[in-house]
């Protein structure tokens, strides 16, 4: 069944609030799926659509729908903003000015519009006449879930204007500033904002880059440029008057973004949705006076698929959110149930160059040899299950990227390594190489510093002010991947230590090694696969969740958010979710400066407790390119690397590695409750005197396990 409307049908409902407008939407309804849980309903305008939840009894529009926003004032624009299912972000690459056009699709006067029912829903056509862009939009019910899909073949581009980008169901996930409830969103390891805390009010909107940035690499940044927020998880959610909903983006994730938009003079309303990229933006080298941002010529081939999940728990907070997407990733196969042990990580760090005026010279704190005995002395004193890592093994130094073998002289030989892999095997340690291939350093061999770096969009390099770092093309990584791998298999190594790649997905506009995103993560997902296959683990530098299933361990996982203001508060949704499911850690011990509440975090959150370790003294460090370690000489910290070791690998938290969590709860600034599956319930007490809480004394700056 085919049906074709003008855009003027739709536009007669320029009503002066929100709520008469949701009466006028759902007065004539199209029933375009059904089954046992949900009922899929088409407006007939063909702006909107409803989906009734049989078993919570709650109706959620893809309209503004909010019950909270009676009386709330609505100017016409925005009023055909919140009845589009979705809306196109155009622009005219012919004009190359790079302004885009927001293009709410029930707001153009010659827009032709139709839908097609199709198995389990329905197939929505829009054409922009104006801009001759068109686009379609599948939404269907898939069990309990909704699917709303973009097929990538679906898109025309008839004129001078090009897609930029879709925003899927923007207002399926709103509220007012007085409705109950939060949004949650994944910057750094989640964060949420509440509806009704009003530091929100009037703060621009976010974009979140499911992934990270790649253009935003700390390599490439200066000391005073600002870090783009860690986006691990391609997962948002909001409960709104006690009903939750959660949409994980499933298809294109890796070049989709998360936009937060925040309630303001005029629009009251804060919303929430995914962004599919099909044109990145970049600036233009040509300008200098003014930014003016270029568009990608080519489009971003892909298919994007969002599936929400509406949640049957009454009044869902983070961690119920954080279950759900934990059901998810088992119920997929992503993640497994199984068998942990816990460990203690140990960066056994060795050198880093110091540049010099003609040649570099580089600076060991710590050979092959002297690692034997760090390992040795750390199991005398009881620290046992060392998950070790060797950084800065190749000739050079550490950031001598890419890394690749044979050993720095200065470090040992073949045959050192092969003594600290047998010693580290008999105290029954695991010992990996860390290894980035994804960077070059301009003054390094092997490498094209024209055809194997990445190009962006507007035919520049990529590269940090300097020039003295270079993104190497995702393919090229993993060629010199594979040359380090038939040279590494001559260990008994226990893994590879991945460097950068769980922090952003790469890409290349180069005409030689021309890599999607798509193509990019494929590859980085095979290189942690051959490294587990090889030596039995793999591990990454990083959370991103697209490697999930592939990494046994991640490093640099956070524990806040990133400082948005809109922020009220940032919750462990991502460590709630993983914990018993996948090993991860945060930054080493040693780079705290406060230990013991570091400790008390990774006891909180369920870290892998770390540290980075010496030999010699890191003074000697003090002129290279690895300036961070300011304390991390071995003797001084092996006391207190074995205090906080045997925290984790003796007792009630070496019983929980294997666990998943149950429940997260802050009681108060200073006290965190932690329940897990087979009910153990642990305290963290930050503050400086005894807590109390069901009865249990918890004592200050400490922890409790109680175990039923």
């Amino acid at each position: 069944m085919k049906k074709n409307l003008l855009c003027w049908l739709c536009c007669v409902l320029l009503l002066l609030c929100v709520p008469a407008l949701a009466e006028e939407a759902t007065a004539e309804r199209i029933l375009a799926a059904e089954n046992d849980r949900l009922a899929l309903y088409l407006d007939a305008g063909l702006c909107s659509i409803d989906v009734e939840d049989k078993l919570t009894g709650k109706t959620w529009s893809s309209s503004m729908n909010d019950e909270t926003a009676e009386g709330l004032k609505i100017i016409p624009a925005q009023q055909k903003k919140i009845t589009s299912l979705l809306a196109v972000n155009c622009t005219n690459l012919k004009t190359g000015l790079g302004v885009v056009n927001n293009l709410a699709l029930m707001a153009e006067k010659d827009l032709q519009a139709s839908y097609e029912l199709i198995e389990n829903g329905v197939r929505l056509t829009y054409y922009l006449g104006t801009y001759q862009v068109g686009v379609s939009a599948e939404i269907t019910l898939d069990g309990a879930t909704l699917l709303a899909r973009v097929p990538y073949a679906s898109i025309r581009e008839n004129g001078d204007f090009s897609l930029v980008s879709v925003d899927m169901l923007p207002y399926l996930f709103s509220a007012t500033d007085k409705a109950e409830g939060f949004f949650l969103y994944p910057d750094g390891c989640g964060a949420v904002m509440e509806f009704q805390d009003n530091a929100h009010y009037k703060e621009s909107t976010r974009l979140y880059p499911v992934y990270g940035d790649y253009q935003k690499q700390p390599a490439l940044l200066d000391m005073f440029a600002q870090e783009a927020p860690q986006v691990l998880m391609p997962v948002f959610a909001m409960n709104r008057g006690g009903h939750g909903l959660m949409a994980i983006i499933e298809q294109g994730a890796e070049t989709s973004r998360v936009s937060l938009n925040c309630s303001n003079n005029i629009i009251g309303i804060n919303f929430l949705f995914a962004n599919f990229q099909y044109r990145r933006a970049f600036d233009d080298k040509r300008v200098t006076d003014r930014a003016i941002k270029v568009y990608d010529k080519d489009d971003i081939k892909t298919d994007y698929q969002l599936r929400v999940l509406f949640l049957e728990e009454e009044n869902p907070d983070y961690s119920a959110m954080a279950r759900v997407w934990r059901d998810y990733l088992l119920e997929n196969g992503v993640l497994t149930r199984g068998e942990r042990k816990p460990q203690v990580a140990i960066d056994l760090f060795l050198s880093a160059p110091e540049e010099g005026l003609l040649f570099d010279t580089p600076r060991t704190v710590t050979t092959l040899k002297q690692a034997e005995e760090i390992l040795t002395a750390l199991d005398s004193l009881g620290v046992k299950n060392i998950k070790a890592s060797v950084k800065g093994w190749t000739a050079g130094g550490y950031g001598k990227t890419p890394d690749h073998f044979p050993l720095g002289g200065a470090v040992g030989s073949d045959g050192d390594l092969k003594s600290l892999l047998d010693t580290a095997h008999s105290l029954g340690a695991e010992v990996s190489l860390t290894a980035n291939f994804m960077e070059a350093q301009a003054d390094e061999r092997g490498y094209s510093h024209r055809n194997d770096v990445v190009y962006t969009g507007n035919h520049t390099v990529l590269t940090d002010k300097d020039e003295t770092v270079f993104m190497l093309s995702p393919d090229v990584a993993k060629e010199k991947f594979d040359a380090f791998l038939n040279k590494a298999k001559g260990f008994t190594l226990n893994g590879v230590r991945f460097e950068r790649m769980g922090q952003a997905v790469g890409f290349n506009y180069g005409s030689r090694h021309a890599t999607t995103a798509a193509q990019a993560l494929a590859l980085y997902q095979t290189m942690l696969d051959e490294s587990r296959a090889a030596f039995g683990t793999a591990e990454a530098e990083g959370g991103n969740a697209c490697l999930l299933g592939h990494a046994d361990f991640m490093t640099d996982v956070p524990y806040q958010d990133y400082g948005c203001q809109a922020t009220t508060r940032a919750v462990p949704f991502y460590q709630v979710a993983l914990h018993g499911l996948v090993d991860y850690a945060a930054r080493p011990g040693n780079l705290s400066s406060d230990l013991e509440r570091e400790v008390l975090r990774w006891v909180e959150m369920g870290y892998v407790p770390f540290f980075e370790l010496t030999h010699g003294n890191t003074e000697e460090l003090m002129y290279t390119n690895y300036q961070i370690l300011f304390s991390a000489e071995y003797t001084a910290w092996q006391e207190r690397v074995a205090w906080a070791a045997k925290q984790f690998t003796e007792g009630p938290l070496a019983a929980l590695c294997g666990v998943c969590i149950e429940r997260h709860e802050r009681l108060s600034d200073t006290l965190a409750k932690v329940t897990y599956e087979n009910g153990t319930v642990v305290y963290v007490n930050y503050a400086d005197e005894p807590a109390e809480a069901d009865g249990i004394e918890i004592p200050a700056q400490s922890w409790k396990a109680v175990t039923e």
